[in-house]
């Protein structure tokens, strides 16, 4: 009696082996047309505004999508299971590998298969953006690097213990109104809380996308406000968190203090102008010395928040910023170091405190 050949039977497929073929991102860029950099309108739901994203999962080192909106989060086969209401894994596995023409496969579509979904990230979804006062970030942190140390350790003196205490965090990715950006290797967020609102300015020092800064503070947000003493001597308020933490890592904190608006042309509102003036005896402005602009608008900015405060104006001398190409605080110690800086500051509050003691006797 002859047998002729067994047939060979191909193996039914499974999440490892469709992501040994394909990956989780092409699953994705399939299904929703192309891969979306900003949130899109939901493709599981009706959906008005903008609240659907991907992400990359750490934990699980895969693509996720997330709906802000409802909570719903999953990897690229809970996405092919909702979006096209299949019962069962094995029937998003088969849809896949049929849709991908993964041949390897034991194929079964059932009839129910409809055709991969036309792209869900039109212009319209592109264009779109979430209604409100100020966009949403979120960050997701990272463990601190020798890269990091270098960087704020080498250039302004700064260590993890003090970053940490002004509340500044090395990150990896962070999320704009849901969706994901990797951050570059050298990218921070500043941490703020005002009214119980949490709040981030994205720091990445040597970006050169018009990504350096990302903020979305208000106006009246003060930079590293609730890491200053109840009481205290002197208070400077400068022009960025960045000089702020310097000067603060060079004095204790009763004696001297710092802080930041969040730009040079904000102007403090009264009651927040008595509480300082009640919290410390003497209180300085040490804007931007801009020697190289012909109208120099730190001086101006800071001469301006002094008239109408009563605030004392410092700078670092022009002679000083020309001879290093600096023009603040943070350049001073990267150019000199900390020392210097102290010394310097110190030398100009004695100097201007001189200057209005001679006000009062002439």
């Amino acid at each position: 009696m002859a047998f002729g050949k067994n047939r060979d039977h191909k193996k039914l497929p499974n999440s490892n082996d469709i992501l040994s073929a394909v990956s989780d991102l092409e699953i994705f860029e399939m299904y929703l047309g192309g891969i979306p950099r900003k949130a899109i309108s939901s493709p599981l739901r009706q959906d008005t505004n903008p609240s659907f994203s991907l992400f990359h999962s750490d934990k699980h080192d895969k693509i996720f999508f997330k709906d802000f909106a409802t909570g719903e989060t999953g990897d690229c086969f809970l996405f092919v299971m909702k979006l096209f209401k299949l019962k069962s894994k094995i029937d998003t596995f088969n849809k896949i590998a049929f849709d991908f023409q993964l041949t390897q496969f034991e194929l079964q579509p059932p009839s129910s298969y409809t055709s991969p979904l036309k792209s869900y990230v039109s212009k319209n979804n592109r264009k779109k953006s979430i209604k409100s006062d100020r966009i949403r970030i979120s960050v997701r942190t990272r463990d601190w690097k020798v890269r990091d140390k270098n960087y704020w350790n080498g250039k302004y003196g700064l260590n993890k213990a003090q970053l940490e205490y002004c509340n500044v965090f090395p990150i990896s990715h962070y999320f704009i109104n849901g969706s994901i950006i990797k951050a570059d290797d050298l990218a921070y967020a500043f941490v703020e809380e005002k009214d119980g609102l949490q709040t981030f300015k994205i720091y990445q020092p040597y970006n050169i996308n018009d990504d350096k800064w990302i903020n979305n503070n208000d106006y009246s947000t003060w930079e590293l406000w609730t890491q200053m003493p109840d009481k205290g001597n002197i208070l400077i308020i400068t022009s960025s968190r960045k000089d702020a933490m310097v000067i603060k890592s060079l004095f204790p904190s009763e004696f001297i203090s710092a802080v930041a608006l969040q730009s040079e042309g904000v102007n403090p509102k009264e009651v927040v102008t008595d509480e300082l003036k009640d919290r410390f005896e003497e209180i300085f402005v040490l804007y931007d010395n801009d020697y190289a602009s012909k109208t120099n608008p730190g001086r101006i900015a800071g001469r301006k928040l002094c008239n109408q405060t009563g605030f004392l104006q410092i700078e670092i001398p022009t002679d000083e910023c020309r001879q290093y190409d600096i023009k603040d605080p943070s350049d001073y110690v990267d150019a000199l170091n900390g020392l210097c800086l102290k010394t310097l500051i110190l030398n100009l509050i004695k100097k201007r405190l001189r200057e209005e003691e001679l006000k009062k006797i002439i």
